[in-house]
């Protein structure tokens, strides 16, 4: 049986999504009326993601399209948050062009290179992963520069900031790598992959802790940076 190949992590990494939604669906009420309403229902929108690649892995079938399409997810979800919360007008611009190159970079890797779709795409991984740092590091940059928010274990989005930077920078190097690991026939190589599911179950807690605080969204503002 195929599942009984699967490591334990990328079962666990998957199930754990279960915890954001759960804690997100508690706080539904405090969520929608926050820009973290964009994050749940990505929470939501990746579980089907989850289900779509589990049934093509257990039949044996293909299933890098699904990466492909969370590729243009990514860029366009947390750009579309991080717009909303990052308050200084220069950073927002900046943002905004960052995402509108980075999403035409990755449709020309998918379509102007006449690739396969359903195969990995190190360059448009490494693209968008390179976007989702420099927009969270510039949220950061606003964080450090509020005088406002008094407990940063108790804000929110400085949770959901924390799951981003240490997801997409920690999959970086290996997303870089993503064909040649993902097609190599050595096992202590290929073992190599398991890291991003132990940083996806890292992402997902930091998540449903950002879900938790969710008040915090609406009762701390961040101070807005002069322009």
């Amino acid at each position: 049986m195929i599942l009984l190949t699967v490591p334990v992590i990328s079962i666990m990494a998957s199930l754990i999504l279960v915890l954001p939604l759960i804690i997100g669906s508690i706080n539904i009420k405090e969520i929608n009326q926050s820009p973290i309403k964009i994050i749940f229902i990505y929470c939501i929108v990746y579980s089907i993601y989850e289900i779509i690649g589990w049934v093509y892995a257990l039949n044996g079938w293909q299933n890098h399209f699904v990466s492909n399409i969370i590729s243009y997810t990514d860029v366009i979800v947390w750009g579309c948050y991080y717009y909303q919360i990052i308050k200084n007008k220069q950073f927002k611009y900046l943002g905004v062009s960052l995402g509108s190159i980075t999403l035409i970079l990755i449709l020309w890797s998918h379509i102007g290179t006449g690739r396969d779709f359903n195969r990995i795409d190190s360059f448009a991984y490494s693209i968008v992963n390179i976007f989702l740092i420099s927009i969270v590091l510039m949220f950061f940059y606003q964080l450090l520069n509020s005088i406002e928010i008094e407990n940063l274990f108790t804000y929110s989005h400085f949770w959901i900031a924390v799951a981003v930077l240490i997801y997409f920078s920690g999959i970086f190097s290996l997303e870089i790598f993503a064909e040649y690991i993902a097609f190599n026939k050595d096992k202590t190589i290929t073992r190599y992959w398991e890291i991003k599911e132990y940083l996806t179950f890292i992402h997902r807690i930091l998540l449903a802790v950002g879900f938790w605080f969710s008040q915090s969204a609406i009762a701390m503002p961040v101070r807005k940076l002069s322009n």
